[in-house]
């Protein structure tokens, strides 16, 4: 190696090493008396949510519920994606994802909240549903006016 640089690489080692470093403090090993303390003292219960908040996917003998839902929304997805965008009723749907056994009070669950509380399924009046997209695109123009609106706000490409 060069003799000029092997003085600049030791010139640059004495600078590093003549700056202070950061150092991470060693942690305090706790005592017996702090562990005991931590065991003895009681837990805190849990903060409750509230009612209208009740998780659906963490109650138990919904999971039939759950598949037939899934089950709608992926259908509805695929219809409005292949140009089908009328809605249908729940007859209808049931219908044509193969899934006429659902019983009567699976029917009223659908109708009466899962459907209507689905942030991808839209009610329409009547009793139909259709997917409720998240962009409205329905042509070319508006495609391009969509991601004319992206650039100019700075939001970066988008995912449809």
């Amino acid at each position: 190696m060069d003799k000029a640089l092997i003085k600049e690489r030791e010139a640059f080692r004495k600078r590093a090493l003549a700056q202070p470093a950061v150092e991470n403090k060693s942690k305090k090993r706790r005592t017996d008396d702090e562990r005991n303390k931590k065991q003895r003292s009681t837990p805190r219960p849990a903060p409750q949510k509230e009612s209208s908040l009740f998780n659906y996917k963490t109650a138990s003998g919904n999971s039939q519920k759950f598949s037939i839902l899934v089950k709608i929304v992926k259908h509805m997805k695929t219809r409005h994606q292949d140009g089908d965008t009328y809605p249908l009723t729940l007859e209808e749907i049931l219908d044509e994802t193969n899934q006429l056994d659902v019983g009567q009070k699976m029917r009223m669950w659908l109708t009466s909240e899962a459907l209507l509380n689905n942030p991808k399924i839209e009610a329409t009046d009547g009793g139909k549903f259709k997917f409720k997209p998240k962009y409205n695109i329905k042509d070319k123009k508006s495609l391009l006016r969509l991601l004319d609106k992206h650039n100019l706000r700075g939001w970066g490409g988008m995912y449809v």
